[in-house]
């Protein structure tokens, strides 16, 4: 599609170009490439690149090698004169290499001709203060080792940036005023999101609003979470008593004959409040949400928390079995550095021989660190965000992630004197026809169940001016938008972008849709 079907062209802008400053030729050097490292301060262009002919033997040619944030963005090899036209963005923030040399006609791994800065801190060597557009930038030593003319160069290594001598190229940019930075906005969430994993973060003890409370985890696909569902049970007469120190776990083997489907032949505790699986998930005293969605193991945390059933006084973790029921209460076990019964907690894990799970809650400390409630699989789990259990009477967790569809820019959306392509790529995407969706305008509509369309947590955020489609979806969908070039009059203006799905994995199919992205033209 071209873009100039829906703008009038306008006149080309002039623009400006000027040199940056360089620290003056001192010497020459022979042997692998050589050049100058900068993280940009300003925006702008880099329009010309020349080598210095002083260091130029009979039969050279020039070669240069800029890279952006660690990403090789020009390599050019092989040029008779020492000067070239380029066209390259950089924006704030751009860690940029430019490297560059005289090669031989027989090149090799030292065969490059370098025109070197002086060894004088701040006079030709690195760090030496120049300027890029009037804004102070700091240029360092950086290069290749090896001649970036030589076909074999990827033998060679990167030179990280150093204090040193400095690689001589001269740079030209433009950055006139009036220039107008390509940028990425991301609108919005794509939907079709679903977890197996959920939580609650108390930041402190005193926010802890479970206490004389329980709720159930009933198996489905994954779990079904009902609040309100159970009742904190009773100690038995006879129970086992872990043997639990602080900060430290123990596995407890069946013995009565029990067990529930998914489960082995025991649990392991952990004394700060939360059953596993199996080992694995450690012993941390911290609850940390980022730990906690990455444990090996499935973790049930009851309460994370800083027990430490070890002090003198404490209540301790007791384990009562049947062949139908398994409870693990920390019974009154106390805070770490409690030093009474107000630094007591009760909390309890229930299983039963179905494989449903109840968190049940006594009389709670509001003393010590906070507590983390929730359950997630082993392995890496997507984030859910924190959800407010006591206000939440139904939650689902499906058997394993699916990650919301998600549309990404893979570059900016530049108007440049050749055509260039917005590269755009959709992922998560579900097996079923889909649509590219180019708007003028954010449709501004966030949840279109809301329009009797059944499509909750999908949102449109493109008007529908440009339709292109439908094609085969399915993982991943990578597409672009042609912006014609010498059409300076397509600057500033903005670009709204989505992917919807007909998802073929529902019944009767549901549509579904990717977050949109907002793309402003810039020229550079």
């Amino acid at each position: 599609m071209r873009l100039c079907s829906l703008f009038a062209t306008a006149l080309v802008a002039s623009v400006a170009t000027a040199q940056v400053t360089i620290p003056a030729h001192f010497s020459v050097y022979n042997g692998f490439s050589r050049g100058m490292n900068f993280t940009a301060a300003t925006p702008f262009t880099i329009t010309q690149l020349e080598l210095p002919v002083i260091s130029q033997q009979v039969g050279d040619t020039a070669g240069f090698l800029v890279r952006i944030n660690g990403v090789t963005t020009l390599r050019s090899v092989g040029n008779v004169g020492p000067l070239i036209a380029t066209s390259i963005p950089v924006i704030t923030g751009d860690v940029v290499d430019v490297i560059g040399n005289w090669s031989p006609a027989v090149t090799g791994n030292f065969t490059a001709h370098n025109s070197y800065g002086s060894a004088t801190a701040g006079a030709g060597a690195g760090p030496f203060a120049t300027t890029i557009l009037g804004v102070p930038h700091t240029l360092n030593r950086t290069g290749w080792q090896w001649d970036i003319g030589d076909a074999g160069y990827l033998s060679g290594a990167y030179l990280a940036p150093v204090a040193g001598q400095i690689g001589r190229i001269n740079m030209y940019v433009n950055g006139a005023s009036g220039t107008v930075l390509a940028t990425n906005t991301p609108l919005g969430a794509g939907c079709g999101a679903s977890t197996a994993s959920f939580y609650e973060n108390f930041a402190t003890a005193a926010a802890f609003d479970l206490g004389n409370t329980a709720f159930s985890m009933i198996p489905s696909s994954g779990y079904v979470v009902i609040n309100p569902l159970g009742a904190l049970q009773a100690v038995g007469a006879t129970p086992t008593t872990l043997v639990l120190g602080d900060d430290t776990e123990a596995t407890y083997t069946f013995v009565n004959g029990f067990t529930a489907p998914g489960w082995g032949a025991g649990v392991t505790v952990c004394s700060n409040g939360y059953v596993s699986k199996a080992t694995g998930n450690g012993t941390g005293f911290t609850p940390t949400v980022a730990t906690f969605l990455a444990g090996s193991q499935d973790w049930f945390s009851i309460g994370w928390h800083d027990f430490n059933p070890a002090i003198a006084g404490s209540g301790q973790v007791k384990v009562d079995e049947t062949a139908t029921n398994l409870t693990i209460t920390w019974d009154g076990v106390w805070d770490f550095g409690g030093t009474s019964a107000t630094n007591a907690s009760t909390i309890q894990f229930q299983l039963n021989n179905a494989g449903q799970v109840t968190f049940a809650y006594g009389t709670m400390s509001t003393l010590g660190n906070g507590f983390l409630t929730g359950f997630s699989p082993g392995g890496v789990s997507l984030d859910p965000g924190n959800t407010n259990i006591s206000a939440t009477p139904t939650l689902t967790l499906e058997l394993t992630d699916v990650p919301a569809l998600n549309l990404a820019a893979l570059n900016r959306p530049i108007q440049m004197v050749a055509a260039s392509n917005w590269n755009l790529n959709a992922t998560n995407l579900p097996a079923g026809l889909g649509i590219d969706i180019i708007g003028l305008n954010d449709a501004g509509i966030p949840d279109l169940s809301l329009l009797g369309l059944g499509m909750p947590g999908c949102s449109l955020r493109a008007t529908l001016d440009i339709i292109t489609g439908p094609f085969i979806a399915g993982g991943a969908h990578a597409w672009s938008f042609t912006i014609p070039g010498g059409v300076p009059s397509l600057v500033n203006i903005e670009l709204y972008v989505q992917n919807a799905v007909l998802d073929f994995s529902v019944n009767l199919a549901l549509t579904k849709t990717t977050n949109g992205i907002k793309g402003k033209i810039g020229d550079f």
